[in-house]
């Protein structure tokens, strides 16, 4: 008995998804420049991203601080996606993200060119270890955020290129890697999910141990092998009676559903319950989990999309009490630093060179990086943890320095006259100057 039923639920939540992400970073840059979309959060892609939450874990346990730019959000995100992936796999991968859905869209453009060919062109004695690289590549992030306290991924990432065309925090090589993205898409299908991706390989592993499995019944199994060639990943489903392997993204493309011939053959069920889930209801249950679960976490004040103004304190020792300059975000404006550390506004403005802007308490430290932009990308490059030290040596607090860090000349002559550093730093910020843009 034949079923021609297609999923077609799964492809209005991911265009959904797709326009929904769209227009919170549209309406983000607009708030930027003093415009808004009506009853639409203005929450920056940082926010939005469960990946941000495993990334900043370390930093968090280790500090109480969130890496620069995540908030809140991301941990309730990454919880939630835990969840879904305990539950049904790497269902974020296969219905909701935004990056998989471009890819996939993509793919019916290579299948209309290539034919039978397509998603065929890697053999796959190279194909089978290819798809542990995003495996090192997500070591590599995790490894560099926890050592540098910034976003390690963000000037490679393609999923924020996507969304930040129209921002001026774009980077270059983002872009490059969206580019290279677009077009493999048209020889592979999903190719940043297959070999790249770090959330996809962090989600893979628990396909291991999820508790809704996909499922081959062998018994009323024809051998067409129609879910080997519906599958996305190239798995071979034919050849499995439940699908462990890391690559599945449960798009469910495979099951009786959409590709098998042979009613329920291969579907997705539990051993605790022994009966099959309907993608339907799978991808309906997520929808309720994911915007439930923002909902629940929102009562609970748990849900934050915008930095807290109220930096994390020493706890211990003579600085007891005081706020850390190393959690000043780049969301903070000159006047929160003033309340938060006691520097002045007019002194961090004339110490990184701001002239001519109407209202210095409102200037927030992110806008630096758009002034000293011409030093972008390399080692004099000027942003918010060129602030943090600067408070720092002019409040005399420690600050562990990573890497050379430098300032604009005018605050060289502000920490002389105001600043509480000892001979030896003095020295070092006089010999860590750059010029001023004019």
């Amino acid at each position: 008995m034949k079923k021609n039923k297609k999923i077609g639920i799964r492809r209005g939540i991911q265009v959904f998804f797709f326009l929904f992400i769209a227009l919170i970073s549209l309406n983000h840059s607009l708030v930027e420049n003093g415009r808004a979309i009506p009853f639409l959060s203005s929450a920056s892609m940082h926010a939005l991203c469960p990946f941000g939450g495993i990334t900043s874990i370390y930093q968090f346990i280790t500090s109480g601080t969130l890496v620069k730019k995540l908030h809140e959000s991301s941990f309730v995100l990454m919880a939630i996606g835990i969840l879904l992936a305990t539950l049904f796999g790497p269902l974020f991968c296969g219905w909701i993200c935004p990056l998989g859905t471009l890819q996939e869209g993509l793919s019916k453009i290579g299948k209309r060119i290539f034919k039978k060919k397509y998603n065929n062109f890697i053999p796959y004695k190279y194909d089978k270890y290819l798809r542990y690289l995003r495996y090192a590549v997500l070591a590599w992030v995790i490894y560099m955020t926890a050592i540098t306290g910034k976003i390690a991924f963000e000037a490679y990432d393609p999923f924020y290129s996507l969304f930040n065309l129209w921002s001026s925090e774009l980077a270059v090589s983002g872009v490059i890697i969206l580019v290279l993205v677009i077009l493999a898409s048209l020889f592979v299908e999903r190719p940043w999910c297959k070999y790249t991706c770090p959330y996809g390989a962090f989600l893979g592993v628990f396909n291991l141990f999820r508790i809704f499995k996909i499922k081959r019944n062998s018994s009323s199994c024809v051998s067409c092998k129609m879910c080997d060639s519906n599958c996305p990943m190239n798995i071979k489903v034919s050849q499995n009676n439940v699908v462990r392997d890391h690559q599945c993204i449960s798009c469910m493309k495979c099951t009786s559903e959409e590709a098998c011939s042979v009613v329920n053959t291969v579907n997705m069920s539990s051993n605790l319950t022994n009966k099959s889930l309907k993608p339907l209801v799978a991808g309906i249950i997520s929808v309720m989990i994911l915007f439930g679960g923002i909902a629940v976490s929102s009562k609970l004040n748990l849900w934050s999309t915008e930095s807290e103004k109220i930096p994390v304190k020493y706890t211990s020792g003579e600085l007891m009490g005081q706020a850390k300059p190393e959690d000043i975000r780049g969301s903070y404006t000159l006047d929160d630093i003033f309340k938060s550390y006691g520097v002045p506004v007019n002194d961090l403005a004339e110490a990184f060179g701001i002239k001519g802007v109407e209202s210095l308490k409102t200037f927030k430290v992110k806008e630096f990086e758009a002034i000293y932009s011409s030093y972008k990308g390399s080692d004099k490059e000027i942003g918010t943890e060129n602030v943090r030290f600067f408070v720092a040596m002019y409040n005399g607090m420690p600050y562990n320095l990573s890497k050379d860090i430098y300032l604009p000349k005018p605050a060289s002559e502000i920490l002389k006259e105001k600043g509480k550093l000892s001979e030896e730093q003095m020295k070092y910020v006089n010999s860590h100057l750059v010029e001023v843009p004019k």
